[in-house]
């Protein structure tokens, strides 16, 4: 009598599991498209190995809409960037505000949420010099020469000749320390690093510098301590997704909807860390409209200052 209720119970389980089964197909298995994730770099392989790990939960989590397989292509340059993304063969791209913002305009692409790069919402440049400097205000830069980054930098180009040129300033490419500056324009020249500009700015080679404001907080106190923040720039995002243009409305509702919600999984938040540690993927405060008016101001007028500016230097 036991043994018949045992068997009558191992056969019912059984057709309980394969009922379910016929229920509840293994949508990663039929799914068959790719989303592609896209970055700039001549380090092919080196960006690779760090944007699988997004690129693949992407993928783990995109079976309602057809995908099953996540690639990553690494273009040499933001133009080649744009070319994928206009094309199809790119769906989705992080990077800062300069260059995402070319990329968006060349390619119709559209800004789709901040990227908490380094667990950092925003920043903004900092203007500093030496605190022992006759240079205390930005207005004292006239005839003087700063340093900056390089100039496909957001933070270390961008957003300080943008700055300049609200305030008057008249921003002007040298290209050696020495150079005379006319009293009506800033001179600036690029460093190409942080690390110089606050030597040279401490050494007296220049007399000021620009610099983010994570990398400022991140000096050693014995540097940061010389340092008088002369100005800021206005705050953006630090970094921005951005997707390519005719991406299939629930494609690009369901990457939103997964990038959003990394951050509340264990799975998601080990990717997350690994990916630059990245703290989450947020709506723009202000509204993805609005806030891409406000990039495109400083975009707009830097984009035009380097259609009329000399080519004094190596970058």
């Amino acid at each position: 009598m036991l043994r018949n209720l045992l068997t009558t119970i191992a056969i019912i389980g059984t057709l309980s599991s394969l009922g379910g089964c016929q229920q509840r197909p293994n949508a990663k298995a039929e799914a068959t498209g790719v989303v592609v994730v896209g970055d700039i770099s001549l380090e092919v392989e080196y960006r690779k190995q760090r944007f699988e790990p997004i690129t693949n939960y992407l993928a783990d989590h995109l079976g309602k809409v057809g995908i099953g397989k996540g690639e990553v292509k690494i273009a040499p340059d933001k133009e080649t960037m744009a070319k994928w993304m206009t094309s199809g063969e790119v769906d989705l791209y992080f990077d800062s505000l300069y260059p995402a913002m070319f990329v968006i305009d060349k390619s119709g692409g559209q800004a789709l949420l901040r990227r908490w790069k380094d667990g950092v919402a925003e920043y903004q440049s900092f203007f500093v010099a030496r605190n022992d400097s006759n240079i205390t205000s930005l207005s004292d830069l006239g005839g003087q020469i700063i340093a900056l980054d390089e100039p496909a930098s957001t933070s270390g180009y961008m957003l300080p000749i943008a700055h300049l040129l609200k305030a008057s300033m008249n921003p002007m490419e040298i290209k050696e320390l020495n150079q005379t500056v006319p009293a009506n324009k800033v001179g600036y020249i690029f460093a190409g690093k942080d690390s110089n500009i606050i030597k040279w700015v401490i050494e007296g080679q220049v007399n000021a510098g620009v610099i983010d404001s994570e990398s400022f907080k991140e000096l050693p106190t014995e540097q940061r301590v010389q340092l008088l923040v002369l100005d800021k720039t206005a705050a953006f995002p630090r970094q921005i997704a951005v997707v390519r243009p005719r991406i299939e409305p629930k494609k690009l509702k369901a990457i939103k909807t997964v990038l959003m919600k990394m951050d509340e999984t264990k799975e998601g938040k080990a990717v997350l860390e690994n990916f630059k540690q990245t703290a989450q993927f947020d709506e723009f405060p202000q509204g993805a409209q609005e806030e891409l008016a406000r990039m495109r101001e400083s975009y707009n007028l830097v984009q035009k200052y380097n259609s009329i500016r000399p080519r004094n230097s190596g970058y």
